[in-house]
């Protein structure tokens, strides 16, 4: 059998399609992420790079302590403000630097095809969105303080929790990435 007749036969069983992308890239990341740039490469590109924006504007907003100074709901409001406005600009340069990178190393690949693989590898990390809101009713103004208010055990606990679970979706976003 030769190798393009292996790769026919493993993407006919593939059961990849448009419906089932936000899923299948959680178990599948390599062949998603090929039939996402053969197929639809510009699909919900710039909507998740806006919402990776909004997620890296919030942590760094909790890691630099920014609630010390200014409201919970104007941290958020400045957190989603300057990530859907910002965020989507630096994966956009980064994705243009892995280019040129990849150039320097005899690769062929455009900014757009990084761009997509990008964002597509953000989807665990935008996944912490979720735990935006039991992080906020658990922990209050603390989430966006450099110093906890309350710093009870169950307080504590709560952090570690969310603190590996934030960890797990990094690396598989970071896995998606190095796949793609």
């Amino acid at each position: 059998m030769t190798d393009n007749a292996f790769e026919e036969f493993e993407e006919s069983i593939s059961d990849i399609n448009e419906k089932n992308l936000f899923t299948k890239i959680w178990s599948e990341p390599s062949a998603t992420l090929k039939y996402i740039l053969n197929n639809c490469p510009e699909k919900y590109v710039t909507t998740l790079l806006i919402l990776g924006g909004i997620v890296r504007a919030i942590d760094r907003a909790s890691n630099k302590g920014i609630g010390d100074n200014i409201s919970i709901v104007s941290v958020l409001g400045l957190a989603i403000l300057s990530g859907a406005l910002f965020g989507w600009i630096g994966y956009y340069l980064y994705a243009w630097a892995m280019s040129k990178a990849g150039e320097w190393l005899n690769g062929s690949s455009n900014p757009s095809k990084f761009r997509t693989v990008i964002a597509w590898s953000l989807i665990p990390t935008i996944c912490s969105l979720f735990l935006l809101v039991p992080e906020l009713i658990i922990l209050g103004d603390d989430l966006f303080r450099s110093e906890p208010l309350n710093d009870s055990m169950f307080n504590t606990a709560t952090w570690i929790i969310f603190g590996i679970i934030d960890l797990a979706l990094g690396i598989w976003s970071l896995v998606i990435l190095v796949k793609g």
